[in-house]
């Protein structure tokens, strides 16, 4: 099998000799025990900046001095070589039977040839194509917006920099259920994020394949925790060499949910909480594994299903929810095109049942939506759980967090 290496277009005149063979030391350690262990053998590189390529390649030279290693994601993990990163994502989407291999080399510096089912592709990026807008938020937090070339619909986008270089051109959009492959051709792109959420083959995704271009997934949605979904970050800083930006960004964020947590778990009369709403007539509802089930958790909310065995969610019908949660004292995450509580009857007259719904304590998570109908809550909010809980928490216990206003979410009246 030949291995392909994804090669900047701006870098072909750049690089040379990039398919040379090489020996390549292989290290595989933790970021403390290279410092230690290592220091004797391994320099340090002088580089002007992360997005400059390699003139003079040496074996012994540390081409990244700044490294990650994932605390609370469980999804990817990161193995450091002197000029390449192996990333493996262990379960890129639901019922996934392989993981997936990367290979982010250092660009200036030679490809490894040992791993023949691995994805090559040559760091930083200069030139990227986000299919999820989960990715916009870690390009701005990164930084990198500068790289950021297309997406795939401004009507799903709530970022104002984003919206405005789409609408200046310099943010191109490719389509998002049917995607535009001349388009994505004409990016040039050194890398596509995207995502898959099961063994289905959509149109989108075989399109994308089709094209022969370097795409690289992540699985952000199947973490259990939002600290482990929000620490995805660090997987997208790899591809850019930004990782001393991503760990200043996610230890604060983890910093300010762990501060927040402290707060609530001695609080009394823990109030319960009902989540979502009916999609054609199923509620999905978060079972006891999920992420939103952690986030009542960490709020010291008492959640009905929060003992269920599962991560995904759970296909009820509104008898078997008004069986649970009819006296519910809060409603979170309902229908975010509600604005009323007169578009939930509107909906449903016995939505009307629910305790919550009669004291006026149901809440959407809508204050962060775009004309066209971006929300935030899908694009910044994985990237901030920490706000995400300082709302539930203000929700909760009113009397808490004196200082914090809601920012996602809103209170239907």
């Amino acid at each position: 099998m030949v291995l392909k290496l994804w090669r900047s277009p701006q870098r072909s005149s750049q690089v040379t000799n990039y398919f040379r063979p090489t020996k390549t030391i292989s290290f595989a350690l933790s970021f403390g025990f290279f410092l230690t262990a290592c220091q004797s053998t391994v320099t340090t590189p002088e580089i002007a900046s992360n997005n400059d390529c390699v003139e003079q390649f040496d074996k012994n030279t540390d081409y990244f001095p700044d490294k990650v290693d994932p605390q609370f994601a469980q999804g990817f993990e990161v193995e450091y070589h002197t000029n390449y990163k192996v990333v493996t994502v262990k379960q890129p989407w639901e019922e996934a039977a392989e993981d997936l291999n990367y290979i982010f080399v250092q660009c200036g510096t030679p490809a490894p040839t040992d791993y023949p089912n691995a994805t090559i592709v040559e760091i930083p990026t200069q030139r990227v194509l986000a299919m999820s807008t989960t990715y916009l938020p870690h390009i701005e937090k990164l930084d990198q917006l500068e790289s950021l070339v297309g997406v795939t619909d401004r009507r799903l986008i709530y970022s104002d920099i984003i919206r405005k270089k789409i609408e200046e051109g310099v943010i191109q959009e490719v389509g998002d259920l049917q995607s535009d492959a001349e388009k994505i051709l004409n990016l040039q792109t050194d890398v596509i994020l995207s995502y898959r959420l099961d063994n289905t083959e959509s149109s989108g995704f075989k399109t994308l394949e089709a094209l022969n271009q370097p795409i690289v997934l992540d699985a952000a949605h199947l973490e259990a925790t939002p600290l482990g979904r929000a620490e995805w970050l660090k997987f997208t800083a790899l591809l850019f060499n930004g990782e001393a930006k991503a760990n200043a960004e996610f230890t604060a964020i983890a910093q300010r949910y762990q501060d927040l947590i402290k707060q609530t778990q001695t609080l009394a009369n823990s109030p319960t909480i009902l989540s979502g709403s009916p999609f054609q007539g199923v509620w999905y509802m978060p079972a006891g594994k999920s992420y939103v089930a952690q986030f009542f958790r960490d709020a010291n909310i008492n959640y009905p299903w929060s003992e269920t065995d599962s991560r995904l969610s759970l296909p009820l019908d509104l008898e078997a929810v008004l069986d649970q949660a009819k006296d519910a004292d809060i409603w979170v995450n309902v229908n975010p095109a509600w604005q009323s509580a007169k578009d939930v009857l509107a909906e449903d007259k016995r939505y009307g049942l629910f305790a919550a719904f009669e004291t006026k304590q149901v809440y959407a998570a809508n204050a962060r939506v775009a004309p066209e109908g971006g929300n935030d809550f899908w694009e910044s909010g994985v990237t901030n759980p920490d706000i995400v809980l300082a709302d539930l928490i203000k929700i909760a216990y009113p009397e808490q967090l004196p200082e914090h206003e809601l920012y996602y979410y809103q209170q239907l009246n």
